[in-house]
């Protein structure tokens, strides 16, 4: 079954302000993890509530998994009862960079059967398009209720061990080519990609404004791309953020697709540092 995906400007604008829409400010930036926040204070669609992408998307990273490892699902049931989400909310998530960050929430939130989507273009197009824009901090509404929280679209460092002997699925890297290709590897401790991986980069989802492509159009692009059924396909990236993004992109393509390895090419790298030294 395919997922909710996009939202625009202007229907977004006609919810703002009803009970059970709940907005998140997903802004994040990897090398400065203060600077969300910052634009967060200095403007934000009304009523939205800032996500520190870091911490509340994130646990805390260790020796042994990537750079953004899921949170533990009771924490994070609740923090979606402090942000007052429940299966009646109806959820919009943003950031600046054409969905690259918020697609993460929007594939952890649609795993709880929440009805979430994504605001195509972000906050540069609701800014552009003229909207109120608003500096005044999003107060949350905690309910009581709390939500079963559950990861099953999750895939392990195991199974992709596993699957390079029963080739189970198809591997799909959202990194840009250089970083696939182990020509520019500035974060993770060693450079190259998953043996068997394919490369389509997050960034063939969007035109040259930060909006996505038509559906139509990506639906034609991503069929060159996949042999196969969607169920068919693992997709990562650099700390399981923007591979998200390849996710959204199919869904909203017509095409089904949810599962992503969220340790990625951080974990990976880590077990091939790990080979390397001992």
């Amino acid at each position: 079954m395919l997922l909710k995906t996009l939202i625009n400007t202007n229907e977004l604008a006609i919810l703002l302000g009803q009970p059970d829409v709940v907005v998140l400010d997903c802004r994040f930036y990897l090398t400065d993890h203060a600077k969300g926040k910052s634009e967060y204070d200095k403007g934000h669609i009304p009523g939205a509530l800032f996500v520190d992408v870091h911490h509340e998307l994130a646990s805390v990273e260790t020796a042994q998994t990537g750079r953004h490892p899921l949170p533990d699902e009771e924490v994070f049931s609740r923090q979606l009862q402090d942000w007052g989400i429940d299966v009646n909310s109806q959820v919009v998530v943003y950031d600046d960079m054409g969905g690259a960050i918020a697609a993460r929430a929007w594939w952890m939130l649609s795993q709880q059967n929440i009805p979430v989507r994504v605001l195509n273009g972000g906050f540069p197009a609701w800014r552009k398009q003229g909207k109120d824009i608003s500096v005044v901090s999003g107060v949350a509404k905690p309910i009581s209720n709390q939500l079963k929280v559950s990861f099953p679209w999750a895939i392990s460092e195991q199974a992709i061990v596993e699957n390079l002997e029963t080739h189970q699925f198809q591997l799909v890297d959202a990194r840009a080519a250089d970083r696939f290709n182990g020509e520019n590897e500035t974060i993770d401790p060693v450079a190259g990609h998953i043996p068997g991986a394919i490369n389509r980069p997050f960034l063939d989802n969007l035109d040259p404004e930060g909006y996505f492509k038509p559906a139509e159009q990506l639906h034609v692009e991503w069929q060159d791309w996949l042999s196969n059924n969607g169920d068919d396909y693992v997709y990562y990236c650099g700390s399981g953020v923007t591979a998200c993004h390849n996710v959204l992109a199919l869904n909203y393509a017509g095409i089904e697709a949810k599962q992503v390895y969220v340790g990625s090419w951080s974990q990976w790298s880590k077990r091939m540092l790990r080979a390397l030294t001992s």
